[in-house]
């Protein structure tokens, strides 16, 4: 048997999270779980912790979803890239730091995100900074650069791939 497509109404899912709602909160979470994971999964590269993310994301979520409201971000799911990206960007900071011999360690977290930033080219530093750094969708981002979002989507992957290699050095 065949399970019927799920839509959610972003309003109303949002207000049902202010409200602590679990099964709202259960719904936004087999719903976007499975993507969250895979972007997760890819920067950090290890299951065990990419599901440690997720978890951590999820709370982080739970508890500032007015944020998302308050802010007027795009969508749901865009603003839930976003804050997953963010954790497991810190989490493969923290990894690089803990797997340093302890001769070099790093002090923050940013410090290694400037460092990638630096080696990229300026118009994927452009874009990696407003994504990243200011937390714009990549729509404004486009409209900012005169850019249609498909490119910028485009080269976030690429800038993506990029600091996956560059977590490998």
């Amino acid at each position: 048997m065949q399970q019927a497509a799920v839509h959610i109404d972003e309003y109303i899912i949002t207000e049902r999270l202010i409200a602590g709602d679990p099964v709202a909160q259960e719904l936004v979470y087999d719903y976007y779980g499975p993507a969250l994971y895979s972007i997760i999964l890819q920067v950090v590269g290890d299951t065990a912790t990419a599901e440690d993310v997720l978890a951590r994301t999820f709370i982080h979520v739970f508890k500032n979803v007015v944020v998302f409201r308050d802010t007027g971000s795009a969508t749901l799911f865009g603003w839930l890239m976003r804050m997953a990206r963010e954790q497991a960007v810190k989490e493969a900071a923290i990894m690089e730091e803990s797997e340093s011999n302890g001769d070099d360690i790093m002090k923050h977290d940013s410090n290694l995100l400037q460092r990638f930033a630096n080696k990229l080219p300026e118009e994927s530093r452009t874009i990696f900074h407003l994504c990243y750094y200011k937390g714009l969708p990549k729509e404004a981002v486009a409209r900012m650069l005169g850019a249609q979002p498909d490119e910028v989507m485009a080269k976030l992957k690429d800038i993506m791939v990029a600091f996956r290699k560059f977590l490998g050095e």
